[in-house]
């Protein structure tokens, strides 16, 4: 593990690239205390051009995010550990795999796993978090309508931001009815979910994907959600796509073994 002196130089260096795409941030959320399960991504192909996202610590050797942050790409700089983005701890993997059969154009099966070339050693500032039980029936799948999840990342924080945000942020977004998830992504199929901060009007951007929906399941911290669908320009109100986790609970045992 080292710290995130090579990751800003790396964000530097392809900058200018990464700010023609929507401006990647949480918008309206709050400073978090550091969440132990977080981790940052840095996603690079073979000339070192790429972009950030985030992802779930599910294991000591395993990240679970978005495949949006994993195809095309070849290498991975995780950063665990602070609610500080200069304090981050940096794992580099160059191991990773995303649903067989991913779409990009629609986003299904959106999912991956980076896999960690050395163990993460647990403290109170780095641990995993919950992944939800498996359901051979594929009924009654979580998170429920009107559920609450948490959402932290280090995505930008405003429309005019340059860069990440110094400080890992939060925000709390409530799992929509299907209709109105259908209304906006007409391909949304049982894998996905919807949810939507209408108390604070925040969201999250292009730098967030990946990030997890976290929900209290029989009072544990549970990923339930990986952030997906983003919808037309950054900083509007409209429910975040989500791909839900426990439909791909089957993938995830078969490729980490959890």
């Amino acid at each position: 593990m080292k710290h995130l002196s090579l990751l800003i130089t790396i964000i530097c260096c392809f900058g200018a690239q990464a700010q023609s795409d929507p401006i990647p941030r949480i918008i309206n959320g709050h400073a978090s205390p550091n969440v132990g399960y977080n981790a940052y991504i840095l996603y690079l192909t073979a000339e070192y051009t790429g972009s950030f996202g985030g992802g779930t610590i599910i294991s000591k050797h395993h990240i679970l995010t978005s495949a949006k942050n994993i195809v095309g790409f070849v290498q991975w700089e995780v950063g665990v550990g602070s609610s500080i983005f200069d304090e981050l701890t940096l794992i580099r993997s160059t191991n990773a795999t995303s649903h067989p059969s991913f779409d990009y154009f629609t986003s299904v099966n959106d999912i991956g796993i980076i896999i960690l070339p050395q163990p993460l050693v647990f403290t109170f500032n780095v641990y995993p978090v919950a992944l939800p039980d498996l359901d051979a029936q594929q009924t009654n799948l979580l998170p429920f309508e009107n559920e609450e999840g948490t959402i932290v990342g280090f995505g930008y924080t405003t429309g005019i931001s340059t860069g990440h945000s110094d400080m890992l942020m939060r925000s709390f977004h409530r799992v929509t009815s299907d209709s109105v998830c259908e209304q906006l992504y007409q391909n949304m199929l049982p894998q996905h979910f919807c949810a939507e901060d209408n108390v604070k009007n925040s969201n999250i951007c292009v730098g967030d994907v990946g990030v997890g929906f976290v929900t209290y399941v029989r009072g544990r911290p549970t990923v339930t959600g990986i952030a997906s669908y983003i919808r037309e320009v950054c900083g509007n109100t409209n429910p975040t796509g989500y791909t839900r986790v426990q439909y791909y609970r089957d993938w995830i045992r078969n490729v980490t073994q959890l």
